[in-house]
């Protein structure tokens, strides 16, 4: 059997696994308050935004409670960075975070590289970030992908990981409710300089993200200041 084909089977059995736990509970864990992913700001320091909205058949596939799609470019003239996020209440076998390694190449994109890296996303002075770094290609366009899973107060790169923590939170917090974060740029040459310019963007966005994307606890008052204008640093926990 193909490795694809048996990542998702098992990604699958997991994700029905947790379901599964999730339905024989009684209740459901209360979603802490947030901002909408879809009133991401469009305005980040020295990036300013588009939003680029979904076509009716990309809501379709992804079937989401929120997302956010903005191209940003910055002042100094780089190449823009397409910020996308797409946000679950409640996940299920038939609604959840659809990875991009099979979304990838269905859309036509080769992987040419795929690893995990650590970046200083919050700044040098706080620990790094795992991420994963895909470069991709379609005809003679190449692009930088960097994404990971953030869900109900974590962040890791590695979606096996994620259906671990899906069944746990369902069980301790009867909650499967989580989010996909994906930046992309394209280049030409080698993609060191589109990973360190992707990396300066969200440096920008990870103070703002525990607003839109609910944590464990206490993203509420986060949300508050967040829509009050002021600025907000949250700590997420980078497991993995």
């Amino acid at each position: 059997m193909p490795r694809k084909s048996l990542n998702m089977i098992l990604s699958s059995a997991m994700m029905l696994l947790a379901f599964l736990f999730l339905v024989r509970s009684k209740d459901q864990g209360l979603v802490p308050r947030h901002i909408p992913i879809g009133r991401f700001p469009v305005i980040l320091g020295s990036w300013s935004g588009v939003p680029v909205p979904l076509s009716r058949k990309e809501k379709d596939i992804l079937n989401a409670d929120g997302y956010a799609s903005i191209l940003y470019t910055d002042r100094a003239g780089e190449t823009p960075v397409l910020f996308f996020s797409v946000w679950y209440k409640h996940q299920t076998p038939e609604k959840n975070i659809h990875s991009p390694q099979n979304c990838l190449p269905s859309s036509g994109w080769v992987i040419l590289r795929s690893k995990t890296m650590e970046l200083p996303l919050y700044g040098e002075n706080r620990p790094p970030v795992r991420v994963n770094t895909d470069v991709i290609q379609k005809g003679l366009d190449k692009q930088v992908v960097l994404y990971w899973y953030q869900e109900r107060g974590r962040i890791f790169p590695n979606e096996y990981w994620g259906r671990f923590y899906l069944i746990k939170d369902a069980l301790l917090l009867h909650r499967t409710d989580g989010a996909l974060v994906r930046v992309s740029m394209p280049f030409t040459g080698q993609p060191d300089t589109a990973i360190r310019t992707e990396t300066r963007f969200l440096q920008s966005v990870m103070p703002l993200l525990a607003s839109y994307i609910p944590g464990r606890y206490g993203e509420a008052a986060a949300a508050e200041q967040n829509a009050s204008g002021k600025p907000v640093s949250q700590e997420v926990p980078n497991d993995h």
